[in-house]
């Protein structure tokens, strides 16, 4: 299906010393998304309706469901509308019975945009089955540094509305790949990791750039990714530190001109 509606225009009033104004403000479509594995309901997800196969693809591989694209057999998204007459977008997904890998028997669970680990069985489920990275390939901090000024003009929805995450890729040289927007950070990167599945762009010599915080679970997708860099806007949590360290991933932020890194400094040149 064609991406649909991603941002709407709503009346909205300011108040200021002048007066009451009346604006027109854009804002970002937040959309129910079920994804239905072997016709089992699996997840629903709050997202913003764009790149939806990849977000699909990108969810089922940082789950751990499969590990390769070659394990899905058939991916059919169409919108539907639920018995309260409301509009779903359905992904049913279709994976061999001898590939399925973490298909909880515990029935659906809701991940709501701000929370990627929201409904799991269990805190320690995040790791099953994931290697450390391996990479031998060395950055240059003054390309890792120079991401943030690039970002906006690869960020039309959040230009447009203020309100939307973005996830890009990047060769070592800093030359832009892949580049996704959603109301969520963790779905934005897994819209670009699926990205990266369905055009079969390697990892070992990338770097992922978030608009948000790093993360625990943030840090486990770009391990399961195989991505050595992740460079984030924001600082980062404990556990998204600790899980960098043992994953082999150099964590680093550019908050306010920062350019601090965590984890795995040996990466980039200089250090």
């Amino acid at each position: 299906m064609e991406d649909i509606i991603v941002s709407k225009s709503y009346r909205s009033y300011t108040f200021s010393e002048g007066g009451v104004s009346q604006i027109k403000a854009d804002l970002l479509v937040e959309a129910p998304l079920e994804i239905i594995i072997n016709g089992k309901s699996s997840v629903l997800i709050m997202f913003t309706p764009q790149n939806i196969k990849e977000l699909v693809v990108g969810f089922v591989f940082t789950e751990g469901i499969i590990n390769n694209l070659s394990e899905i057999e058939k991916c059919e998204i169409c919108p539907v509308r639920n018995p309260n007459g409301e509009e779903v977008i359905e992904a049913r997904v279709e994976i061999s019975s001898s590939h399925a890998r973490n298909l909880t028997a515990k029935g659906q669970r809701v991940s709501y945009s701000s929370c990627g680990i929201c409904g799991k069985e269990g805190y320690l489920n995040l790791e099953t089955g994931l290697s450390r990275v391996k990479s031998s390939h060395t950055f240059s901090m003054e390309v890792l540094l120079g991401l943030v000024a690039r970002m906006k003009q690869y960020q039309p929805l959040y230009n447009n509305t203020g309100a939307a995450h973005a996830a890009m890729l990047f060769k070592s040289d800093g030359t832009p790949i892949v580049q996704c927007e959603d109301m969520g950070r963790h779905n934005a990167l897994d819209k670009v990791i699926g990205m990266t599945l369905i055009n079969g762009i390697p990892p070992d010599d990338k770097i992922i750039f978030s608009s948000g915080r790093a993360s625990l679970e943030m840090i486990i997708k770009t391990a399961r990714a195989g991505f050595p860099v992740f460079v984030a806007k924001s600082r980062p949590t404990s556990k998204a530190v600790e899980a960098a360290k043992y994953y082999n991933i150099t964590l680093l932020d550019v908050a306010k001109s920062s350019n601090r890194v965590y984890s795995h400094a040996r990466r980039i040149k200089g250090f």
